[in-house]
């Protein structure tokens, strides 16, 4: 008989547009019910709070210490680099993977939502554009961040006074 496992990470956002948003991460699986909530200042990415909690675990005693290392996210901002940087305060042998996961997506997805929270843009009503002109709206915020938004760079000719041209691949 095949063995079935699954695990569920998910992430809400609750944005009554003040200056912050709550962010809550949840981990479900056969062994694990862990949630975070953040709050994240909607200006700047900062995050102003962090707390977790673990519901189920498979070590209910050696497990809980990990959690000390979540208020670390504290005054992190949302970023370039905050996968890294979440690995690191969370992860390691202080640490749990599992809230790394849980973080890391709820840092992934809020990443998103700011873009859109800043710009503004989706209260523009941009759903009425044509596909290309919702991608042109788009390409200076999000240009090379997937298939959609690539943007082929074009390499200069050099003169044949700079010496001989590379092979094209």
């Amino acid at each position: 008989m095949t063995k079935i496992l699954e695990r569920n990470v998910n992430v809400k956002i609750f944005d009554d547009r003040g200056p912050s948003l709550r962010v809550q991460g949840s981990l479900l699986d056969v062994e694990h019910s862990f949630h975070l909530e953040l709050i994240v200042e909607v200006e700047t990415g900062r995050i102003l709070s962090a707390r977790a909690e673990m519901i189920k675990r498979p070590y209910p005693t050696l497990c809980p210490p990990a959690l000390q290392n979540v208020a670390r996210l504290e005054g992190e901002v949302i970023g370039r680099g905050i996968n890294r940087r979440i690995a690191e305060l969370l992860g390691g042998a202080s640490g749990c993977v599992h809230l790394v996961e849980v973080a890391q997506s709820a840092v992934r997805f809020t990443a998103t939502y700011l873009i859109d929270r800043r710009t503004g843009m989706s209260e523009e009503g941009l759903s009425g554009l044509s596909e290309h002109e919702h991608r042109q709206r788009w390409l200076p915020l999000l240009k090379n961040t997937c298939h959609v938004f690539r943007v082929e760079e074009t390499v200069p000719e050099r003169s044949s006074a700079e010496g001989p041209q590379p092979p094209h691949v």
